[in-house]
């Protein structure tokens, strides 16, 4: 053998030497992988019972056909599982919107029945006050006309009974002067008046005309017709002040009359008006208590509405995100379902040689 042939054969047993030693190095890299892998899957609770069972079946000799049928319903029945979940959800979630919309109704009713309870509360009792006040202002303005009314009948009695005590005097001193008139005109001075003074006598011992005429029977005849002058000047002065007093109490009598036709006439307007305020007060008394009876329910249903509002969100957000978690967690097991097989198809003897040194 020459040289060169030598040398080439040096050169191929060291290449096929170092290809050997890599691909021994190569299987023991892949080895450590597929190590790593299963451990890595074994931290989780659900990947490290798929490798009991498979370890199970292995140590039992089933068929690596049955390993996989079991992978294979696993696996259908996480999906399943994420079927129904999302429909679950989906109607969960169609729920939740529709009751959320319907609380979410209920307190703008609530808040609107509320706001406008509480502003007719306002004018209400603002008008009650005014209709309180207005019938006390009219409860006192009959009580003013009726002491009026009484004291203007009081004062027309009084004034009436001095009328009529008047006339009378002044009649009563007409009918005297028109007796000493009548006397004294039967007196002649000079001559006897015996006849006329008997008569006079008659009235009494007391007797004032009785004394006037003695004494007129002493006068002359110029004299006596003085003094029947003067006293008839005064029977017509007492008569013209009878008529005069007459006319002022007629008048009296119609002012007084007026008076109180306007004050029985004001009197009714006032008790209409009052008893109309008392008819308002009542009404919006009752309007009150219906806005307060309003009010509470309003205040009420917005509290329930809110509150389940509050209540209905939690909810629809735990159970979201408990969807959401067992989801993630199931996506995660198929996953894993996933790779178990990938390494069961492609990898089994590597696999093998991990799960019998394993311990379940």
């Amino acid at each position: 053998m020459n040289k060169t042939v030598l040398a080439v054969c040096l050169i191929l047993s060291i290449t096929f030497a170092n290809a050997g030693f890599l691909k021994q190095e190569k299987k023991e890299v892949k080895k450590e992988t597929i190590a790593s892998q299963l451990q890595e899957m074994e931290s989780h609770e659900f990947g490290k019972k798929i490798l009991d069972t498979i370890t199970l079946q292995l140590n039992n000799n089933s068929p690596i056909s049955d390993i996989a049928r079991m992978l294979a319903e696993i696996r259908q029945d996480l999906t399943l599982q994420n079927h129904e979940a999302d429909n679950l959800h989906a109607a969960q979630v169609v729920q939740c919107d529709t009751q959320i919309t319907e609380f979410n109704r209920r307190i703008d009713v609530a808040t609107v029945q509320r706001d406008d309870a509480e502003t007719e509360i306002g004018l209400l009792n603002s008008e009650i006050a005014n209709l309180r006040s207005d019938i006390a202002n009219k409860a006192k303005q009959l009580e003013i006309l009726d002491n009026r009314e009484q004291t203007l009948r009081e004062e027309r009695e009084s004034d009436a009974f001095a009328y009529a005590a008047r006339t009378a005097q002044t009649e009563e001193v007409i009918s005297a002067l028109d007796l000493i008139l009548e006397k004294l005109g039967g007196i002649a001075p000079g001559a006897s008046n015996a006849a006329v003074l008997a008569q006079l006598a008659k009235i009494g011992t007391s007797n004032p005309i009785l004394a006037l005429a003695q004494v007129a029977s002493t006068f002359s005849a110029e004299s006596l017709a003085k003094v029947s002058g003067v006293l008839e000047n005064l029977k017509e002065d007492l008569e013209e002040s009878l008529a005069t007093d007459a006319a002022e109490e007629e008048e009296a009598i119609a002012d007084y009359e007026e008076i109180l036709g306007e004050i029985i006439a004001t009197r009714e307007n006032i008790a209409h008006a009052k008893s109309e305020a008392e008819g308002s007060l009542a009404q919006n008394e009752g309007a009150l208590a219906l806005q307060q009876n309003i009010l509470a329910e309003a205040v009420s249903e917005l509290t329930s509405a809110q509150s389940g509002l509050a209540k209905k969100t939690t909810y629809c957000e735990n159970e979201t995100a408990t969807w959401e978690r067992d989801r993630d967690a199931r996506n995660n097991e198929l996953a894993l379902i996933a790779r178990v097989n990938e390494i069961i198809a492609t990898k089994l003897d590597n696999a093998r040689v991990y799960l019998q040194e394993r311990q379940i």
